[in-house]
């Protein structure tokens, strides 16, 4: 019997949901990813949409063969977390899956509901949000993107039936799967701050929601969107009574393993970058980063697109920079956040059009089945020297 405890760290990407088995000091024992899959739309480039059942699978799975391949038992998993991309997912009040496609199916039950971050569909209703002159726009630097949740759920009210509509609850995706694996619909500061306007200051808005035609959202005391009263936790916060039976089943875990308020991944990636120790030369330094070190460190996070986050004791406003978000990640902490969108993305592109792609893909194959990436790094940095 082991008596070591570990924790598993869940990360959903906008292609995959990798799980990791680790240590209490962060040694990684086993590690596992599966593909999730993306809806496009023929004949509308803008449509970018997935499925949390899928997602959910994806997750199960991962975490699964980090069990079995490390043969530790699933009592000595002492809690988990999740990251996920800011995305849109809608269900009902019993956490079924509401269709987010245009056309007939539109708030529907069915797969397809989740409107993934990369979706455009909202440009005229992030227009209409800009020229509010709401002061919510203060803590988005100015201009709200379309790849926010508000202009996606306007969206949304904008093309679903009244009564369709009302039935729905939204979820940046993180918060979904936290409400997935406990039942418990309390949402993150991360993701209701950076993806859904929620101030800092004061909370939800009731004249900007209004304002911008989504009026039904505040008279109903804002559950469709959570954190009613305030209530919303800062990342790795305990949620509810931790797995459900059902959640615990379909995992491979124990009933009742506490599961931590979740973060946007490219918070996670902040996170993990500037707490880690640093190398002086071939040696790691000694110096444990600490939370007052993190203002003057900046990341960026590189995987579909670059994010460049760094934290503050006080809010920073700058025209053209996200944020500042409070308690995004630490209780009384601010984050600003640029970047570019789709930078990884654009690589992928490159890569999958080139004529020698299909032979890269035999290469990796042949070498273990290693990822794409890798076998393309071996490659570069062989033709370097």
């Amino acid at each position: 019997m082991s008596f070591e405890s570990y924790y598993i760290g869940i990360d959903v990407g906008t292609g995959s949901a990798r799980a990791s088995l680790v240590k209490k000091d962060g040694f990684v024992v086993a590690s596992s990813t599966h593909d999730t899959i993306t809806y496009r739309d023929p004949n509308d480039h803008r449509i970018f949409e997935q499925s949390t059942t899928n997602i959910w699978s994806s997750i199960c799975a991962a975490v699964k063969d980090c069990l079995s391949s490390s043969n530790v038992p699933p009592s000595s998993v002492k809690g988990l977390g999740f990251d996920a991309t800011c995305s849109l997912a809608v269900s009902d009040f019993q956490g079924e899956p509401i269709v987010v496609t245009k056309g007939e199916q539109l708030g529907q039950y069915g797969d397809r509901n989740v409107v993934l971050w990369a979706d455009h569909r909202a440009e005229k209703e992030a227009d209409l949000i800009n020229s509010s002159g709401s002061i919510v726009l203060d803590y988005v630097g100015g201009v709200m993107s379309l790849e926010m949740e508000i202009p996606k759920i306007l969206w949304l009210k904008n093309h679903m039936e009244p009564t369709l509509f009302s039935r729905c609850q939204f979820f940046d995706l993180p918060d979904f799967l936290t409400y997935r694996a406990t039942s418990n619909v309390t949402r993150s500061c991360c993701s209701l701050t950076c993806k859904c306007s929620y101030v800092p200051s004061s909370g939800w808005n009731a004249e900007f929601f209004e304002r911008i035609g989504l009026g039904d959202i505040s008279s109903t005391g804002y559950k469709q969107l959570g954190a009613e009263a305030s209530n919303l936790l800062t990342a790795g916060r305990p949620v509810g009574k931790g797995l459900t039976k059902r959640a615990a089943e379909e995992l491979g875990l124990v009933e009742g393993t506490p599961v931590g308020s979740g973060l946007i991944d490219a918070y996670a990636g902040w996170l993990g970058t500037v707490a880690a120790r640093y190398k002086e030369g071939d040696k790691l330094s000694e110096v444990i980063p600490s939370l007052e070190a993190s203002q003057h460190r900046l990341a960026a996070v590189a995987g579909t697109s670059t994010c460049h986050l760094v934290q503050s004791p006080k809010g920073v406003f700058v025209n053209g920079v996200w944020g500042p978000y409070k308690d995004a990640v630490f209780q009384g902490w601010w984050m600003n956040e640029g970047g570019q969108s789709s930078t990884g993305q654009l690589i992928d592109f490159i890569l999958t059009t080139h004529p020698a792609y299909t032979t890269l893909v035999e290469l990796a194959k042949a070498q273990e089945n290693i990822e794409i990436q890798k076998r393309w790094r071996k490659e570069m940095d062989e033709a370097s020297r």
